[in-house]
């Protein structure tokens, strides 16, 4: 188990460092202020922006969360 642990934060931490997914991240998220911007967006497309948006969030959250549980793993030794 701990193994598992500290194998998805292996990767969550590669993927956070990752400068591609990180301008990934960073661009969807700018398209989906652009769209909050635009006075020509209709309600559908503010409320789509807001579920992708809130799904980066999301996205990353649970790659933060999988760097603290090894941190937290490593505290309980």
């Amino acid at each position: 188990m701990s193994q598992d642990i500290r194998q998805r934060a292996a990767r969550a931490r590669t993927l956070l460092a990752d400068d591609t997914f990180k301008e990934a991240v960073q661009d969807l998220k700018q398209l989906q202020v652009n769209v909050f911007l635009n006075p020509a967006s209709t309600v559908e497309d503010r409320e789509e922006a807001h579920h992708i948006a809130g799904a980066l969030s999301k996205i990353e959250q649970y790659l933060q969360s999988a760097v603290m549980d090894e941190k937290m793993l490593d505290r309980r030794k």
